[in-house]
């Protein structure tokens, strides 16, 4: 885990490095931290964190486009995972180096949305609230998943919150470090998408840790494992915002395994990348 003073002697001997930028860290960082960590590196905001940021309360909104730098293309902006996974689907190859995926567009942000003035059209507000209905639906397809994950580890089958947390963490583990285990998972939604889509994924002996496919299995996988070790195998009452938040993050996580590093003051997400990145920087 890194300091800002600790990336910034990095910065020395590595030079500008690709770190992925969420909404925790965001929030809880200053606008000085924030320009120097654009002034030092290529920072990257995922398609999530403008939205999170858009759909926030206003006065958080202003805040978080207050902290970045006045300039253009302050930042790096990348589709979200959800292209990136169909890109590579496609053209059956990764889709890192990550820089290769950000988007070639000059902008600048609107100064009225660090200013408290921006006014959004009823088109835009049309389609945050869209996006808003559909995170909640996905956040509930998130936890049907993770509530039937303990069926490829075997270890889990009568796990309750509570318990020694051993088990799961074993199993995160695995995750993290047994390739061929999650490869072996990733055939298994392959056949199953094939039979229900007739859509064609990449050969699971093709995919490493260059591909967001396996990335995305891993991080979904770890997020399945935490949310049984927090809640169990029961399917959610309510969806809280807790949930959401959690399944939110999911995202960051994904596109900072093929990136250079992380920030993040979240403790779960900071958890997961340093199982799956050990050799990245994680700033929190």
């Amino acid at each position: 885990c890194f300091s800002m003073f600790h990336l910034n002697i990095l910065s020395r001997f590595w030079g500008p490095l690709y770190i992925v930028l969420d909404k925790s860290y965001l929030q809880g960082s200053s606008k000085d931290e924030i320009h120097k960590m654009c002034d030092q590196h290529q920072i990257i905001m995922p398609e999530v964190l403008f939205l999170e940021i858009l759909t926030t309360k206003n006065e958080n909104m202003v805040k978080c486009f207050n902290k970045f730098p006045e300039i253009e293309n302050p930042v790096s902006l990348i589709p979200n995972v959800g292209s990136l996974l169909r890109y590579e689907i496609k053209n059956n190859k990764p889709c890192s180096p990550i820089q290769t995926q950000f988007l070639k567009i000059r902008y600048v942000f609107n100064k009225q949305l660090s200013k408290n003035q921006f006014v959004f059209t009823d088109e835009q507000k049309e389609s945050l609230k869209e996006w808003k209905e559909s995170t909640n639906e996905m956040t509930s397809s998130y936890v049907e998943k993770a509530i039937v994950t303990d069926g490829w580890f075997p270890g889990l089958k009568k796990y309750v919150p509570g318990q020694s947390t051993k088990p799961i963490m074993d199993a995160m583990d695995a995750v993290a470090t047994d390739i061929d285990s999650v490869r072996k998972i990733y055939r298994e939604l392959k056949d199953e998408i094939y039979q229900t889509y007739n859509a064609f994924w990449p050969e699971p002996q093709c995919i490493d840790k260059k591909w967001i496919l396996l990335r995305y299995l891993q991080v979904h996988l770890l997020a399945a494992l935490e949310y049984i070790r927090k809640y169990g195998k029961e399917p959610a009452a309510t969806i809280t915002k807790r949930i959401e938040n959690d399944y939110l993050d999911i995202d960051y996580c994904i596109i900072g395994t093929l990136s250079d590093g992380l920030a993040t003051r979240d403790n779960t997400m900071a958890k997961f990348y340093s199982l799956l990145c050990p050799g990245k920087v994680l700033i929190s």
